[in-house]
């Protein structure tokens, strides 16, 4: 399964170690290829889509990326994990297969994978 992340090398880090010990992820080749940038986000997207979108930029400019994830492609599930709870309603409209407010715990990372499968 091929992730894209937008978010902090922080988030990457804790991504990538908390997927490492989830029960769903065991067996699976799971690759991770972060953007901390938001053009660089767009470029990434664009040349090589993913199986799964994970946005973890927080407020304004993590909507934006939501927004840029649907528009470019439209049938990958985006999990979305912000600080703001009030983004929520948007991760509905936007179609996002999942969204929680930030910290992310294992739970809600395997949670959150099953809905992306």
């Amino acid at each position: 399964m091929k992730l894209v992340l937008y978010g902090t090398k922080a988030d990457k880090k804790m991504l990538a170690e908390q997927i490492s010990t989830l029960p769903i992820c065991l067996y699976r080749n799971i690759r991770i290829t972060d953007y901390s940038d938001y053009d660089c986000f767009i470029i990434g997207l664009k040349e090589s889509p993913p199986d799964c979108i994970v946005v973890m930029m927080d407020g304004a400019d993590g909507m934006e990326g939501v927004i840029a994830a649907k528009n470019i492609c439209k049938n990958v599930p985006v999990m979305w994990f912000s600080d703001d709870n009030g983004f929520g309603a948007q991760s509905y409209r936007l179609g996002c297969a999942y969204f929680h407010k930030k910290p992310v715990s294992p739970q809600v990372l395997s949670a959150a994978i099953s809905k992306c499968e």
